[in-house]
């Protein structure tokens, strides 16, 4: 198994890319920390999954106790952790201007899309840095990278997103990606994008493959580097890579 061996950590596990993910590393080899705030959502994750293979952890990450909750999971898992994805994210209220966006929606989804990122990280660091190769991996989005009129703070929360995952590329000793999913079959989508075709749209599991292959522990790529993960599509993720 090609993560065999691997602790990996999704936030954002209740729904859409993050639950997506869970299956995804667990197929792999991997033994799973999902955590969430929907409670009854991410029991559904679970149990949508091999027994023994994940462990949940309800909490809101935006909360010190929350955050503290999945440090206690970790340390009752062993205290290892080798990879960490930051797929919580918060879309906030679609199509409203900047100048017309209420305060508090502002505050809230920078809080969720940057903030508990950043301090979830500083809780976590002490177990990253037990693996021998440690992995971040933020899901940013496209209007993170280019700006666009309508998507409000969570575009400004995706390049500040993009700013904190550069900046720890230089400073963590382990690697460091940022992954653009595009658009994918998830609830958020639909409602950002109301109206549209779900069936045209790549699943988390079509998306998965650059997901698979920055988690491994050989994967070559350097830390800091940018992808799309649509770009990925198809391929074989362990192409290159060594066996555990």
């Amino acid at each position: 198994m090609p993560l065999s061996g691997r602790a990996i950590l999704i936030t954002g596990a209740s729904s859409g890319i993050g639950r997506g993910l869970c299956s995804e590393y667990v197929g792999a080899g991997a033994r799973v920390y999902a955590t969430g705030r929907n409670e009854v959502a991410l029991a559904e994750t679970i149990a949508d999954l091999p027994e023994g293979s994940a462990v949940g952890i309800p909490a809101d990450i935006t909360t010190e106790a929350g955050r503290r909750a999945i440090a206690t999971a970790i340390d009752h898992g062993g205290g290892t952790l080798d990879v960490v994805v930051h797929a919580a994210g918060l879309l906030g209220p679609p199509g409203v201007p900047l100048a017309a966006y209420p305060e508090e929606e502002w505050r809230s989804v920078f809080e969720v899309n940057v903030t508990s990122v950043h301090l979830l990280h500083q809780l976590l660091v002490t177990y990253l840095d037990s693996s021998t190769a440690p992995v971040v991996i933020g899901l940013s989005s496209t209007v993170g990278r280019q700006g666009r009129a309508g998507w409000g703070m969570y575009a400004v929360s995706k390049h500040a997103l993009e700013g904190w995952l550069a900046t720890l590329a230089h400073e963590f000793r382990g690697k460091v990606f940022s992954i653009n999913p595009g658009g994918t079959r998830t609830p958020m989508r639909a409602v950002a994008v109301p109206g549209e075709d779900p069936a045209t749209l790549p699943t988390a599991s079509d998306i998965a493959p650059i997901f698979l292959r920055l988690a491994h522990s050989s994967a070559p790529e350097p830390t800091g580097a940018l992808f799309d993960a649509r770009d990925w599509i198809g391929s074989h993720p362990w192409e290159g890579l060594e066996s555990p």
